[in-house]
């Protein structure tokens, strides 16, 4: 990030920062289980099921923010493409759910 960064992208820059702590947190304590069995069965579990479920809960955030732009702001899905840095195709999909 650079000198002359506004208050959102530093307040961007920092909230990615903590998320990235928390996801590496997770993975480190993967480490600290000593049983080799039981590491990969930990692993396993986060791999097949949590971060999966995570990824469900992202795109549900991800599409409620798009709809929320949509209805409650009353942007079009080129505004929304510009306002987020996405294709309008992607902006659909999201809004769909998808």
């Amino acid at each position: 990030m650079t000198e002359t960064a506004g208050p959102a992208e530093r307040e961007r820059a920092d909230r990615r920062q903590r998320m990235k702590e928390q996801i590496d947190a997770a993975l480190d304590g993967l480490y600290e289980i000593a049983d080799p069995v039981e590491r990969e069965l930990a692993a396993r579990v986060l791999a097949d099921e949590l971060l999966p479920e995570a990824g469900r809960r992202v795109k549900a955030v991800r599409s409620g923010a798009v709809r929320e732009l949509r209805t409650e702001r009353g942007l079009k899905l080129r505004e929304v493409a510009e306002l987020l840095d996405l294709s309008v195709p992607r902006v659909d999909q999201l809004a769909k759910g998808k």
